[in-house]
Order: structure tokens, then sequence, then C-alpha cells
């Protein structure tokens, strides 16, 4: 497989940007997730790990749940699932992507060789890949021969670092 993908489950399903049948706070709301989230792992060849607070949830250690494509880690009730995300990051090698809106989390993220993704952005590119599915057609398809609009003066190149970014994300 290739590179790591680390979901903050409970900040992703309550960020409204994706359309749940079920309550996420329920059993069958984080395994329909774990299903949405897998079945876009499985198309991309990503490592799946969905992890979840434990807070308030009466779980006195870490637990793991395997599910058909993926991990779930669920948090201790003496930790937050931003606490076991920092903890992946730090023993993690490059290509790793965390899709959370927490902002003190990608803050701290963002000092080592992970790529932070916003949940809204995130849930977009799974709905342009459950569109392209339904076409029959690939949502990555752009041509990639010559430019996508004419040139018009000067000063329409990005930035360096948003350049790199985006050939990241491109993986996503």
């Amino acid at each position: 497989m290739g590179a790591h993908l680390v979901v903050d489950g409970y900040n992703l399903a309550r960020s409204g940007a994706l359309a749940l049948s079920e309550d996420p706070a329920g059993s069958a709301g984080r395994d329909e997730l774990c299903a949405l989230l897998a079945e876009y792992a499985r198309a991309k060849a990503f490592r799946l790990t969905v992890v979840f607070d434990g807070r308030g949830a009466g779980r006195p250690d870490r637990t793991r749940a395997a599910f058909k494509g993926g991990t779930a880690v669920y948090a201790s009730a003496r930790e937050t699932a931003d606490d076991v995300i920092r903890e992946i990051a730090r023993d993690a090698p490059a290509g790793l992507f965390v899709v959370t809106s927490d902002r003190g989390l990608a803050g701290t993220l963002s000092a080592r060789a992970v790529t932070v993704v916003s949940c809204d952005e995130f849930a977009e590119r799974l709905e342009a890949r459950r569109i392209a599915a339904l076409k029959g057609t690939e949502e990555d398809d752009k041509g990639g021969a010559g430019r996508d609009r004419a040139k018009k003066g000067e000063g329409h190149r990005p930035k360096k670092a948003d350049r790199a970014r985006e050939r990241t994300l491109r993986r996503l």
C-alpha cells in the first residue's frame, strides 16, 4: 500500500460536510463512516486509520477494531483523538495524510512532514469521487496538456508552497 490516511472520525462526521444517514455517535453511524472511507482508501490504495474520541465512553484503555478496509482506533477515556493522531504522526514515515478541521491539531502537525486536509476539502473529494463513479469517469482526468486558461498579465503563478501542497494533494 502507498500512503497512510488518518481520519479524525467524529470531527469529519460532525462537520456537516458528509451526508450520513445514521448518527455518528452510534455504532451504525461509525460503521457507515468507516465503510465510506474504506471504499475511498481502497480505490486510492491508501492504508486507512479512523480515530474516534474516547472521552466519556468509559473505555479505560485505547482499543483497536479492524473493519473491512482499515482500522478504527478508539481513544481511551484519558485521551482525545487528537492525542492519538499526534502519536501516529510522530512515528509515521513520509506520506501521511490527516483529515481534521481541528486547528490546534493541524498546527502541531504542520511542523512535521504531514499533509493536513480539512474535513470540508476531503468531503468535496469524496463527493467528486462518488459522482465520477456514478458517471463512469475518473475525477482526476484533467487532460494534462496545455494551460487551463489564457495567460494575461503577470503574477498568475501560485506560490511555491501552494504548488507543492497541490502536488501532494493530487495523490489524495
